[in-house]
């Protein structure tokens, strides 16, 4: 080794024992020269300097034979993710009795073939664990691991990014319920499996898929035709469904599936006129308070007189100016009541309501302190007289 080399090795050393985990990501990146590193493992055996050499990606193979026969398990967990390692040499780390380093090859891209094969075998859940997040495993793995006795391992194997369908129809189809449901639940299910358990008609398969972030309006239309009660609520108040399956549950006998679909924001008109002639009083109260009532609905609900009707109309705040009006007619001072409490009524609703109303409905518009600018002479002139 030349004057010039022996400056470069000695600069390399010293920055690798004054931080050896700083000097391999920086070398790592810059890659060193082979020369310059078999003149470094001539020049020092540290443990920080075989750290250091098993890291780095052009490390000779002589010099990686030796560093594996060394047997130090921090230099062989390095070892377990170098590129470089022969078949034997990575069979020879895969049944080392040290589990960090079966943990770091489980983990690297060298679990593949036999090797993934003897990993899949391991006696050790952490080594299993570790093989089944590993996204670099081949199919044979993943159908190994799927039938892996831990649930740990099998639903570990949900989290990979490219799981094959195969495996998750088995994993859907698991024995344990837990990783059943985890798996109807993974972000990743094809369309295929979903469409395939939508259809079973099992209650906790269906209601698992129906709590999905977001499905396709082909799966909701499955779900629609749940025979399960639960799971009809989940897609009244979440689904995405054509016209007809929406007029279809407003004539559900299951007077709690209309109740919740009465209570939707934006339901389509014609839903509307289904459940504004609906037998429960209870299924039209809740219709009169939907703030996305429409106002031709709203009236022909306050035609009907019915007193918790009319005063759920009364407390809507939606846009239903022709509903209040129909409100204000009909004269009662309860009603009038509820009106004044509802901030959208109109200055001219107002002003009608003030000018007819009786006394003590006055005193409700000076509690609230309403404003008057905008009323009518008379209607200012009464709420000042009679105050």
């Amino acid at each position: 080794m030349n004057g010039n080399s022996q400056k470069v090795v000695s600069a390399l050393l010293e920055e690798i024992l004054a931080d050896c985990d700083a000097a391999i990501q920086n070398w790592r990146r810059r890659g060193v020269p082979i020369q310059t590193l078999r003149d470094l493992a001539a020049e020092d055996i540290s443990l920080p300097t075989r750290k250091f050499l098993a890291a780095q990606a052009n490390t000779p193979g002589r010099i990686l034979e030796e560093l594996l026969d060394d047997g130090d398990p921090e230099v062989l967990v390095l070892l377990a993710a170098h590129d470089r390692l022969t078949g034997g040499q990575l069979q020879r780390l895969g049944k080392s009795p040290i589990l960090a380093v079966r943990i770091a090859l489980a983990s690297s891209k060298n679990a593949s073939g036999p090797l993934a094969l003897l990993l899949a075998a391991d006696a050790s859940l952490p080594v299993r664990l570790a093989l089944a997040g590993n996204p670099a495993i081949s199919v044979r793995i993943q159908a190994a691991l799927s039938s892996d006795e831990s649930p740990l391992v099998r639903a570990e194997l949900l989290r990979l990014n490219r799981l094959d369908e195969e495996i998750q129809y088995a994993l859907c189809d698991d024995w344990d319920l837990l990783i059943h449901l985890k798996a109807l639940l993974c972000p990743r299910l094809s369309y295929s499996c979903l469409q395939n358990w939508a259809s079973t008609g099992e209650l906790i398969s269906q209601l698992a898929i129906a709590s999905r972030k977001s499905l396709p309006e082909d799966i909701w239309r499955i779900l629609a035709g749940s025979p399960h009660r639960q799971v009809q609520l989940v897609v009244v108040q979440r689904g995405d469904l054509p016209m007809q399956q929406w007029q279809d549950f407003a004539r559900s006998e299951v007077e709690e599936v209309r109740l919740a679909l009465a209570s939707k924001k934006d339901l389509p008109l014609p839903v509307q006129r289904i459940l504004a002639q609906d037998a429960s009083e209870g299924v039209r109260q809740t219709l009169a308070a939907n703030p996305t009532l429409d106002d031709g609905i709203g009236k022909f609900l306050a035609a009907g007189r019915n007193p918790a009707i009319l005063a759920a109309l009364a407390k809507n705040t939606g846009i239903l100016p022709a509903t209040r009006a129909d409100l204000l007619a009909v004269g009662d001072a309860e009603l009038q009541k509820l009106l004044v409490a509802n901030n959208e009524l109109t200055a001219e609703q107002l002003t009608s309501l003030v000018e007819g109303c009786a006394p003590e409905v006055l005193f409700h518009v000076r509690y609230r302190k309403l404003s008057t600018r905008l009323l009518s002479e008379k209607s200012r002139q009464r709420v000042l007289q009679d105050g």
